[in-house]
């Protein structure tokens, strides 16, 4: 199995997928797409660190206007779905933010049947949960019907992985500091002591 995480910002990966990540560090990949600097990149290094994984990418293109190069980008993602060839992707939800809803955009198109024999058609795709941003742009057929079940050591790690991110911590209290709380309440209402909640936009079952 191969998961291919894409996220907007260096600390979208840990707040919508980290506990995913800490569960199966092995089989995941890491796309971020935007290059914020030094210090975002040493924190993001230290988040991979602990959640164990090894395999993380930048796309390097401008922070705040990734929607003005969409053909670029759908171009890029291509070539990494090309190269990790994976079975799942997961995409931010296209909230408030310009950069999630250009990803998230540029992400289905490039998980897209393609007239192309090199292109790589992953089986499944769903797009996961950033608590910070709580208002959309406009609506979407978009449910949370996916919950992956985590243990507290899971949760633990990914709530570690979230703080690694300092220069991103505007506040004590925000959804950033609750990764715990959160999980909490997605997980014990459906009998799971923590989950992380997605969307499941396609899987083809073999």
């Amino acid at each position: 199995m191969k998961r291919l995480v894409i996220a907007p910002h260096m600390d979208d990966e840990s707040m919508g997928c980290g506990g995913l990540m800490a569960k199966y560090p092995d089989e995941c990949v890491v796309a971020t797409v935007t290059d914020s600097g030094p210090t975002r990149a040493a924190e993001h290094a230290e988040a991979m660190r602990i959640l164990g994984v090894t395999d993380s990418r930048n796309l390097g293109f401008e922070d705040g206007v990734t929607d003005q190069h969409m053909t670029e980008l759908v171009a890029a993602l291509d070539a990494v779905m090309a190269h990790v060839r994976p079975d799942e992707v997961y995409l931010p939800f296209p909230s408030l933010h310009q950069d999630h809803i250009a990803v998230y955009e540029a992400g289905m198109r490039s998980a897209r049947v393609s007239m192309s024999a090199d292109h790589h058609f992953p089986p499944s795709v769903l797009v996961y949960d950033i608590a910070a941003y709580d208002v959309n742009l406009y609506p979407s057929d978009l449910r949370w019907n996916v919950f992956e079940d985590l243990t507290e050591d899971q949760v633990t790690k990914k709530a570690l992985a979230c703080t690694a991110y300092q220069s991103e911590i505007p506040t004590e209290i925000h959804p950033i500091n609750s990764v715990k709380q959160l999980a909490a309440a997605a997980g014990l209402v459906r009998l799971m002591a923590y989950a992380e909640q997605y969307a499941l936009v396609r899987q083809v079952r073999r």
